[in-house]
């Protein structure tokens, strides 16, 4: 299986004691939270991989965004 190479632009904020990651797909505004003890500085670039991975299959499965921003 070969591995599709893309770039997405996130944006990562910190709300008190948790990280979220913001995403545009297909014009829609996404965010989730990042898992407890993750901190964007210090991850290791392959985890945020997983991470957009996830929010792209969260979002194929289940025919429409998670959370949308309004």
């Amino acid at each position: 299986m070969k591995k599709q190479e893309s770039t997405q632009e996130v944006l990562f904020q910190k709300l008190g004691n948790t990280w979220y990651v913001f995403s545009e797909i297909e014009s829609d505004i996404i965010y989730t939270a990042l898992p407890h003890g993750v901190d964007p500085r210090s991850t290791k670039f392959e985890l945020l991989e997983v991470i957009e991975d996830h929010m792209r299959k969260v979002t194929s499965k289940r025919g429409h965004l998670p959370q949308a921003a309004v």
